[in-house]
């Protein structure tokens, strides 16, 4: 290996980037418009609203209303909590709580934009069923084995959401998150960026066609649970991925990566725990590991030019 090659090996590595990054950068500040420009709804009444329903229209409610809710698990927590207090069913909570951490607005434009269309409507499809799921599934659960005892309802039910006020929008603010959400967002993008960079220049093509054709139900576990340390943000792993689907991987294994790393972080878990017992987000964990490898398994792609 002589300097003359690891010098053009350096540049190419950096131009790579760039060329990863512009492609990227639209898609991000699209997304991330979308999202604030969202929050401004008062999702608390409008998920009460559209959950105050029969036990099957409220987990389809609350799995649409999940997939387009711009708030993080952090963000979704409070909510699900103040909901629960005012005698929600828990099946319709579980299932916005597990949507809104797999999908938003900003994640599909990420992804379509990112990788293809297709991929964000599979993927978007993908988390509305197990979302279903585990809100119909949960409705079988006793509440005590899935609520902390220490989460208490209130007796007034739900009136004191009804009569909350409509939230304002504010130019100045919604700019203002936009920003934060941006220097949030950017450096897990570029983290996914040089990662996919390096896989392409430094990592010799015969490792991922090894790694990658080692049987399918195999792969797409495995794509499952290294999807949980790669998302430490939801949009910086997709330059990553879009570099390994460049490089081989197979779509189902991709959809598995996406459905699993998300919701499975530390972060997102660790919220679920101020509502749910450990053992609840135990078996939701092994529940979503299934769902994503069924789901990959079923997965075939549109072949190309169709």
């Amino acid at each position: 290996m002589d300097k003359q090659w690891i010098i053009a090996a350096i540049q190419f590595f950096f131009w790579t980037c760039w060329e990863m990054l512009k492609s990227f950068l639209p898609y991000l500040i699209a997304g991330i418009l979308l999202g604030e420009l969202i929050k401004f709804f008062s999702w608390t009444k409008i998920i009460y609203k559209w959950v105050s329903r029969s036990p099957v229209k409220a987990v389809i409610s609350a799995s649409i209303i999940g997939i387009l809710s711009p708030l993080c698990t952090y963000g979704t927590i409070p909510i699900v909590i103040e909901l629960y207090k005012s005698k929600v069913r828990v099946g319709p909570l579980i299932a916005f709580c597990a949507a809104s951490s797999l999908m938003n607005p900003q994640l599909f434009v990420m992804t379509a934009g990112g990788i293809s269309l297709e991929m964000a409507i599979v993927r978007t499809l993908a988390v509305f069923l197990f979302s279903f799921a585990i809100g119909m599934l949960s409705l079988l659960i006793p509440d005590n084995f899935m609520i902390r005892k220490t989460i208490k309802v209130y007796e007034d039910g739900g009136e004191q959401i009804e009569n909350r006020e409509k939230k304002k929008f504010a130019a100045k603010q919604y700019f203002i998150n936009s920003y934060k959400s941006f220097l949030y967002v950017i450096p897990f993008l570029l983290i996914g960026v040089f990662l996919g960079a390096a896989a392409i220049v430094f990592v010799p093509q015969r490792f991922f066609y090894e790694a990658l054709y080692m049987g399918r139900i195999q792969s797409i576990l495995a794509g499952a649970i290294i999807g949980i340390p790669m998302n430490a943000c939801g949009g910086g792993a997709i330059p990553f991925v879009k570099t390994l689907l460049d490089l081989g991987l197979g779509k189902s294994t991709a959809l598995a990566f996406f459905l699993v790393g998300p919701a499975l972080r530390p972060a997102p878990i660790a919220a679920m725990a101020a509502l749910f017992t450990p053992l609840f987000l135990l078996a939701y964990a092994l529940f979503l590991v299934l769902s994503a490898v069924l789901m990959g398994l079923a997965y075939i792609p549109i072949p190309p030019g169709l």
